[in-house]
């Protein structure tokens, strides 16, 4: 698997988990967005890029540069 397929399936999974614990269904949507994020853009490990991008998109923590732009510094 590459390095955005494994950030994906943690996404989605992630995504799936809150819906089903906050009664929500905001997965398709997350999903989609995690998904224009460019290969090149995501971190070195992607288990924690999916963790911290939920951990975004939940309100818990802010954007970080690869996530609103697309490019790593």
């Amino acid at each position: 698997m590459t390095k955005k397929e494994k950030f994906m399936l943690f996404i989605y999974l992630g995504a799936i988990a809150g819906d089903v614990a906050q009664q929500t269904a905001d997965a398709p949507m997350i999903a989609h967005c995690a998904n224009r994020i460019e290969d090149d853009a995501i971190p070195e490990n992607p288990v924690n890029a999916a963790k911290v991008y939920l951990s975004y998109v939940n309100g818990r923590s802010t954007a970080f540069k690869w996530m609103r732009n697309g490019r790593r510094p």
